[in-house]
């Protein structure tokens, strides 16, 4: 039996969420190299970066196929699985304005041949054996191929039916194969990995593997990487966590998304995978990853130089209007990016609002600071008050001599648009309203 998923269940405006950043979950993990005991992570080679930008619109056909284990009973219902999906194809079509859409097709659970200590992995990134991802991979394929042509679906996502917490179950809560586990993300090499199918065919799509307790944020983190796919031996959506963190983390620590999101923080899905653990919906994608994806056309961005003074007034980022986003080059594969965040649509479960700073650097290797969130509250902890607020906060503005840049919020307008200007530090010194960062 199939469930063919085409409503959307979030709705389209949400009361403004309290933030709860501390809840105790298994992280998604989303394809950092596999390896078979600790390691640090590996330094940055010189084809390091991210893969260039694609345009992903219009309906994105998905296989869900959900596999029971001959040892483990399944706790969730076949209804709770499809309305997860439900969920995550609400937000997709929310964070890229309508322009991209998933069309899933869910399957019954299918059998595997080999019992969940087979196909258990690590909860961490660096341990994650990739032989047994391919290994759950192939089975999904090849049990969902006696009912379907799975070589129709650019996109497969498989459901572990074993609850799942860090480092029981099946071990890792959410991840990426393909590319992802499979394949590596670093060195620039990247390329999909081809999968066995029954009869001697191959599969060489999208794949997402979670287990059945996974919260949305999990699955549209990991379903982003598998859109994206590879571009140039990179992933044009990466990580924005830190790998090292998550995959060595302190001792005693629990693992929870705040952990290891100490760049971009709370501010893009490919940071931090949840605000809570309940049907909140996921936070949304930044300006960046929204650009990489072609749900930002060039028309509503706007780039200011180094050197320039321009003032510009920012439409919220969740409402997709113009313009969107401030853009200020900064080298070949550096830039700062300025949006306006505001409690509306997915924004509504983010801890505060304003306008928000990126600095961004492309070069950069997956899973370190590739999207940095400037803080305008250094002072209160995980980038939680990051936005920067019309004449309040620790600091004023985002000063960078070194740069040559400044750029301050001058107010927020009543229907939520934020005007802002983008200057020299010296011009911004001058005028008395800026106070430089230490």
């Amino acid at each position: 039996m199939r469930h063919d998923v085409s409503r959307t269940t979030w709705p389209r405006r949400l009361a403004v969420a309290a933030p709860a950043l501390a809840v105790l979950v298994a992280a998604a993990a989303c394809g950092a190299p596999a390896a078979q005991r600790p390691m640090r992570a590996p330094a940055q080679p010189a084809s390091s970066g991210v893969g260039a930008p694609i345009r992903l619109v219009g309906p994105q056909r998905v296989l869900v196929i959900p596999v029971r284990l001959p040892d483990v009973a399944p706790q969730r219902s076949m209804q709770q699985i499809t309305g997860k999906v439900r969920r995550v194809a609400e937000w997709v079509q929310q964070a890229s304005y309508g322009k991209a859409s998933i069309e899933a097709t869910t399957l019954d659970w299918q059998p595997l041949p080999h019992p969940l200590e087979t196909y258990r992995v690590s909860q961490y990134n660096f341990q994650v054996d990739r032989t047994r991802v391919r290994r759950l991979v192939e089975d999904a394929l090849a049990a969902a191929s006696r009912s379907t042509r799975v070589a129709d679906f650019p996109f497969v996502y498989i459901v572990v039916g074993a609850h799942t917490e860090p480092g029981t179950g099946y071990g890792m809560i959410a991840y990426c194969a393909n590319p992802g586990m499979l394949t590596g993300v670093r060195r620039g090499r990247l390329e999909l990995e081809r999968l066995a199918l029954p009869g001697g065919g191959s599969y060489a799509g999208g794949v997402v593997v979670t287990a059945e307790n996974a919260h949305p944020g999990h699955v549209v983190h990991d379903l982003l990487h598998a859109l994206g796919g590879a571009k140039d031996g990179k992933r044009p959506v990466p990580d924005l966590y830190d790998y090292e963190l998550q995959s060595n983390p302190p001792k005693g620590e629990r693992m929870t998304p705040e952990l290891f999101s100490i760049h971009t923080g709370p501010w893009d899905i490919m940071s931090h995978h949840f605000i809570r653990m309940d049907e909140t919906p996921p936070p949304p994608p930044s300006s960046f990853i929204r650009r990489q994806l072609g749900w930002i056309d060039d028309a509503q961005v706007v780039t200011v130089r180094p050197g320039e003074t321009r003032e510009v007034t920012l439409a919220p980022l969740e409402s997709g209007q113009s313009p969107l986003v401030v853009r200020i080059p900064l080298g070949t594969a550096r830039y700062l990016l300025v949006e306006n965040r505001q409690p509306s649509g997915l924004g509504a479960v983010l801890p505060s609002s304003g306008m928000l700073v990126l600095e961004v650097n492309e070069d950069r290797e997956e899973g370190t600071d590739i999207v940095r969130t400037i803080d305008a509250n250094p002072s209160v902890p995980k980038l939680a008050h990051a936005p920067f607020q019309p004449g309040s906060g620790e600091r004023r503005a985002h000063v960078s001599a070194s740069d040559g840049v400044a750029v301050a919020p001058l107010a927020l307008e009543r229907d939520g648009r934020l005007r802002l200007v983008v200057t020299t530090p010296d011009r911004a010194s001058a005028t008395g309203g800026v106070r430089r960062a230490p």
